[in-house]
């Protein structure tokens, strides 16, 4: 059971849309392979289009490495800001469980 969770979180990572697919193809007669086959078109289609946009950035002269100031400050603020969200809702009380359910 943990590791078909694992599965549908990585694919849920990857490609949300995908759970909806996942959710039909599990109605159909052979499940797993249905859904290996589609899994695998899509991780193929992410890695072509990603190429294919990576050439044409380059071909179009978009990458200026001279023109990426890095803002350090502003990804320090950042992690900060995130972790003292997570603490907040690592501290904040679970509310009363309904006694009417």
């Amino acid at each position: 059971m943990f590791e078909q969770a694992a599965g549908f979180a990585v694919l849920a990572a990857i490609s949300p849309t995908a759970l909806l697919v996942m959710a039909v193809f599990l109605g159909s007669a052979n499940p797993k392979r249905t859904a290996l086959v589609y899994v695998t078109g899509a991780i193929v289609m992410s890695v072509a289009m990603a190429i294919a946009v990576l050439f044409v950035l380059r071909a179009a002269g978009l990458n200026q490495p001279r023109e990426h100031d890095p803002r350090y400050g502003l990804r320090l603020g950042l992690g900060i800001l995130s972790l003292a969200a997570a603490f907040v809702v690592a501290r904040r009380k679970r509310p009363a469980p309904d006694p009417d359910t």
